[in-house]
């Protein structure tokens, strides 16, 4: 996450829970001509979010942005539920969803590989291991993780 999306999410954060949703990922993109401030959320018992939570937020979100004055330039805002996809940000989403099937996208190469999918087998607050699909040719069908090495990761919703 970049220094605005870390600030944005910081500010955001206790009114998205008085709401009864937690933040699960902020991303701030560009969409053409646009800039997209995306906030995806999930209800605070680990419930996927409906369209109204989206819109209760979303309503309260408008306003609060505005009055912080934190975007430099003009914004569509974007509040989304994480989805049968559910992306894994932090440690504690790793350790929530231990034993699920994932999908792991890592900065540089590993064994040759940068896309790893497999059963999320332990997570911890510094690193996770990964049980594979398709083994390593040579390396084993188990492969491990620190955060820092991770560029995304997400629950592979479609994998029962």
């Amino acid at each position: 996450m970049t220094a605005l999306e870390d600030k944005i999410e910081l500010e955001v954060t206790p009114l998205v829970q008085g709401l009864g949703c937690e933040v699960v990922k902020v991303t701030l993109f560009q969409h053409g001509q646009n800039k997209v401030l995306q906030i995806m959320i999930e209800r605070s018992d680990g419930s996927s979010a409906n369209i109204d939570d989206c819109q209760r937020i979303s309503k309260a979100l408008s306003l609060k942005l505005d009055v912080m004055d934190i975007m430099t330039s003009k914004y569509n805002l974007e509040i989304s539920s994480a989805g049968i996809d559910r992306p894994l940000v932090k440690p504690k989403d790793f350790i929530r969803f231990c034993h699920s099937h994932v999908v792991v996208k890592t900065h540089v190469a590993k064994f040759g590989c940068k896309n790893f999918k497999g059963n999320l087998e332990f997570a911890s607050e510094r690193d996770i291991k990964l049980k594979l699909d398709v083994p390593l040719q040579g390396n084993g069908d188990e492969i491990s993780f620190l955060y820092e090495e991770i560029s995304s990761a997400y629950i592979d919703g479609f994998k029962k």
